[in-house]
């Protein structure tokens, strides 16, 4: 997927959630600047599916997520990681 690609699903998305994180439900924020798309808050396009579980680059697949939410989910299904950040468990 090309770079105007992704950021127009993260921008969609992000407007969608109210420009909240799909796991914590945290505010993130979005930047293009280089530097700013590292803070732990900066919106993310997150495969809810991963690529490796069979996931694909389609629009049902995609939400915004935090960077640090995004790194942090590691091998979890997202359901399940959804559940830990918010404390349902």
């Amino acid at each position: 997927m090309n770079t105007e690609t992704r950021r127009i699903y993260t921008l969609i998305l992000f407007h969608r959630q109210g420009g909240k994180c799909c796991y914590c439900n945290r505010f993130m924020m979005i930047s293009y600047e280089p530097r700013e798309r590292w803070r732990p808050n900066a919106a993310t396009l997150e495969h809810l599916r991963r690529k490796v579980d069979g996931g694909r680059d389609n629009r049902d697949n995609f939400a915004a997520a935090c960077k640090d939410c995004n790194n942090r989910r590691g091998k979890r299904d997202w359901l399940s990681y959804t559940s830990i950040k918010r404390n349902e468990f």
